[in-house]
């Protein structure tokens, strides 16, 4: 496994070149920690500016099936991800 530490700019800089559809993701941002399947990765533009979300189906959850992360507005909030690549090694980033 490798392991980076990244401020939160190169943390999403990251995310948004290497994560991919059906990739698994654990992250941890603000209070909350998600777990599962990358479903959607959607950089449409919200509201005049440009977006990054994460749809991510959750394992065993009681809170739903399926969640979506907006990673520009919670990026000051990310704490550390750990990414499973379908095809390729597991990266584990803590954010300094």
């Amino acid at each position: 496994m490798k392991q980076l530490e990244l401020t939160t700019k190169e943390a999403v800089k990251y995310l948004k070149e290497n994560v991919k559809m059906h990739d698994r993701i654990e992250i941890a941002y603000n209070r909350v920690f998600a777990e599962g399947e990358i479903l959607n990765v959607d950089f449409s533009e919200y509201f005049g500016k440009p977006g990054f979300r994460l749809m991510v189906s959750l394992d065993e959850s009681d809170l739903g099936s399926t969640i979506e992360i907006d990673v520009y507005e919670y990026e000051e909030d990310l704490i550390e991800f750990t990414h499973y690549p379908k095809n390729g090694e597991e990266v584990d980033v803590t954010i300094v």
